[in-house]
């Protein structure tokens, strides 16, 4: 069958006859995969025969010069370290120098590279935003990015058994300044064979003898948790160190609001009512905090527990080893008569038992059921699944964003749940290094798999970075028992402006410690606030919402709530959203997707959202609402937009006049947009040096005294030779007549100020684009 490639192909020679000879090296293979002819050129019945195609060179469109082609051969070849002086004088050789460094060069041989567009190449390569391709050159730091995903790969292919400290320090030193963001995912886990020790059911010593070990520094500004104090000596205690905050609360509780969440309030004018509700919502506000204080206690004691056990385990082993090491006391040997051999009859003789099999107690591929039921046995606990040092995140102490992932080596097919854990050590390490990073802005800890002891180990390392404005703890299976602990990261003095929690398991104990932890602050008389609190995705129930709306109503935190797919009924969703509507001015976005709700729950929240005018982003898809509610929330939204952009609607102090002020200065984007152009435009050419230079008057007068003083100078009648008067009057004329065009000011050429007859005296002068035959004129009239 005749097919198109036969189409293209006739004409040419068999493809069994080797007409072209193709190198079989890889880097000449490469060059002529490169520069090979195209199709087109060989498909001509006269370049059949042929085997050099020069041609090849005049088609690339990207070959350039040969000098191009050695400075790209150059920069393959030496990269950054030596330049050619050729090259770095040239800046056009110097740009392509750059263009032709390879991406993946060693950051010690490339950190000192300024070129922007190299950096824009690594970033882009090795990046996983591909939104980055937008941005343009001066738009983004591209050299700190590339920098930092260099480092950052140096890090993930450290081994975990391995951490070389001094040469990374060393790295880090020459880095530092550069570096804001870090963004590491895929640590290094143990392999197979660091776990066989502990697999072992002898319970073998470890090799490590060093009495160095992790301590985790354990805060002590709170009582501690003894197992020898009984429930009354607790609560005792716990009363004589609350006394002063029990002082507080009693002045403030007059001003508290009542803790009844109701769409139509009535107004309670007896006071031993109000009274009554205050006394009762500071003793509730008291019962949270005792509970809070009593859970950081139990953790707390349960770390001093762990770490006794571990120290005394540790001097355990020391104790064993020096005992073993000591050489055993040789007894002295007793002399024994020799005694008379006897004849033993075979009744009488000893007989040794059977050897044992060694082989079946080897546990290893010659007995894999064995070694099955070991290694099922052996579920790879947190505490053994350790990383490298996390600490080194101390050497860059002008990061502003801390981006960390412990989702283990790229493992395509080969899972295994012990790439995903991490111990407690390495908490203690990365909390370490954290104290030292005072500009850190942004910390980030998502897809990992936390307890309450890892989470109060590193909020201890978080609360005292006074910059910090953004936690994220997402997808990191923190339980309700952490709650306390999240409570205390918000116990600070710049608040935070974003707590991200999405898609965790926290209900009551969380939603209690993070609204009295804003409530207390907010008492307090804090400058910063909350903006965005992230609940989404997470086990919030009726009595955790309502507690959460209780605390924060009245507040100026949580501009932003996001309690989208919660798992609380749908009554109690619209009864504690709707009075957060209704009763919480700072409010500004509200997320509640993927909540089922029907068309009566959902037309009380369409009333208590009518009756807010600052909400101006409400999400309330799959929420199981009808089109109509749905479209009426919309409108509401845009309400809300347009007021929050006009500011004169409902100001009783706005007059006719100023509203129609208002109104001429308000302009259309592009047309706006277009008249800023145009001013920038405009200050360039202002600023902008003059393109013609004009000689002034005093260098036109210094010229024609120099010209005088040479004319008076005779240089023939100092050797004695007779000439003829010069002429003065010609220099002067020439200089009068270059004064008066200099008097005349810069010159401006008028294209269009030719009459007809200089236009037809010019019009057959040859120009740019008939030289070709002007020159061929030229030639034959010679």
């Amino acid at each position: 069958m005749y097919t198109q490639e036969d189409e293209e192909r006739e004409g040419m020679p068999p493809i069994s006859i080797p007409t072209f000879g193709i190198p079989n090296e890889p880097e000449l293979l490469d060059v002529y995969e490169l520069y090979r002819p195209s199709m087109a050129t060989r498909r001509l019945v006269s370049e059949q025969n042929r085997e050099l195609y020069p041609e090849a060179f005049i088609e690339h469109e990207r070959l350039g010069t040969l000098a191009d082609l050695c400075v790209r051969a150059l920069a393959k070849s030496q990269g950054t370290v030596h330049i050619a002086v050729p090259v770095r004088e040239d800046p056009l050789k110097l740009r392509i120098h750059y263009d032709s460094i390879d991406v993946d060069l060693p950051l010690q041989e490339c950190y000192f590279v300024e070129d922007l567009r190299y950096w824009r190449r690594v970033v882009l390569a090795k990046s996983s935003d591909k939104s980055l391709v937008l941005k343009k050159l001066l738009e983004y730091d591209w050299r700190g990015k590339g920098i930092s995903i260099k480092y950052v790969e140096l890090v993930e292919a450290c081994p975990a058994a391995f951490w070389p400290e001094h040469e990374m320090a060393a790295l880090a030193a020459l880095v530092r300044e550069h570096v804001r963001t870090m963004d590491i995912r895929h640590l290094q886990s143990h392999t197979d064979e660091s776990f066989q020790q502990k697999m072992e059911s002898s319970g073998s010593e470890p090799e490590v003898t060093s009495e160095e070990t992790e301590e985790l520094f354990i805060s002590s500004d709170e009582r501690n948790t003894s197992s020898l104090l009984s429930d009354e000596q607790e609560e005792e205690c716990s009363d004589e160190q609350s006394a002063v905050e029990k002082e507080e609360l009693q002045q403030s509780a007059s001003k508290l609001k009542q803790p009844r969440i109701m769409f139509n309030e009535m107004p309670y004018d007896e006071e031993p009512e109000k009274a009554a509700e205050g006394h009762a919502e500071a003793g509730s506000i008291q019962q949270d905090r005792r509970m809070g204080r009593a859970v950081r206690n139990e953790v707390r004691q349960q770390l001093r527990d762990m770490q006794a056990a571990r120290r005394e385990q540790h001097e355990q082993r020391m104790r064993r080893r020096s005992l073993m090491r000591k050489k055993p006391v040789e007894e002295p040997t007793k002399k024994r008569r020799k005694s008379r051999k006897t004849t033993v009859g075979v009744f009488n003789m000893k007989v040794e038992g059977e050897k044992e099999d060694v082989e079946e107690k080897i546990v290893d591929k010659r007995q894999k059921e064995k070694l099955l039921k070991r290694i099922k046995r052996y579920d790879y606990p947190a505490e053994h699944c350790h990383h490298i040092d996390l600490s080194f995140v101390r050497f860059f102490d002008n990061l502003v964003s801390l981006i960390l992932e412990f989702l283990g080596p790229h493992m395509g097919r080969d899972y295994h749940k012990r790439h995903l854990r991490f111990s407690l050590e390495d908490m203690m390490r990365l909390a370490r290094g954290l104290q030292a990073l005072d500009k850190l802005q942004i910390f980030r800890l998502r897809n990992s798999r936390m307890d309450r002891f890892k989470l109060h180990t590193l909020c201890g390392g978080l609360k005292d970075l006074k910059a910090l404005e953004v936690i994220d703890f997402g997808y990191d299976e923190i339980s309700d028992e952490s709650g306390a602990t999240l409570g205390t990261l918000l116990q600070r003095e710049n608040m935070l402006k974003a707590l991200e929690l999405e898609y965790n398991h926290l209900d009551l104990q969380a939603a209690s410690a993070i609204g009295a932890a804003l409530l207390q602050q907010h008492q307090a008389g804090g400058t910063t606030h909350l903006q965005y609190l992230g609940l989404a995705h997470n086990r919030i129930s009726d009595k955790a919402l309502s507690t959460l709306v209780h605390y924060i109503t009245g507040t100026e935190h949580v501009a932003e709530l996001n309690v989208t797919a919660i798992t609380a009924r749908k009554e109690a969703v619209a009864e504690s959203l709707g009075y957060l509507l209704r009763n919480h001015p700072p409010l500004r976005r509200l997320d509640i997707a993927a909540i089922p709700l029907n068309g009566a729950v959902g037309r009380r929240l369409i009333c208590a959202l009518e009756h807010n005018q600052k909400v101006t982003h409400f999400d309330c898809r799959g929420c199981d609402l009808d089109s109509d509610e749905e479209f009426e929330a919309a409108i509401i939204v845009r309400r809300n937009s347009f007021q929050g952009d006009h500011s004169y609607i409902g100001d009783e102090t706005k007059t006719e006049q100023d509203i129609r002020e208002h109104f001429k200065s308000i302009k259309h984007p592009l047309l706006q947009k277009l008249e800023d152009e145009r001013l920038r435009q405009s200050e360039c050419l202002k600023a902008r040096p003059s393109l013609i230079s004009t000689p002034s008057t005093l260098s036109v007068k210094s010229l024609a005294e120099e010209k005088e003083e040479l004319q008076e100078y005779d240089i023939w009648a100092e050797l004695g030779i007779k000439t003829k008067a010069s002429v003065p009057q010609e220099v002067e004329a020439s200089v009068s007549s270059h004064s008066r065009v200099s008097d005349q000011g810069p010159f401006y050429f008028d294209p269009n100020s030719f009459d007809l007859e200089q236009f037809r005296e010019h019009i057959e002068h040859p120009g740019i684009g008939n030289r070709y035959y002007y020159f061929k004129s030229r030639r034959q009239q010679s």
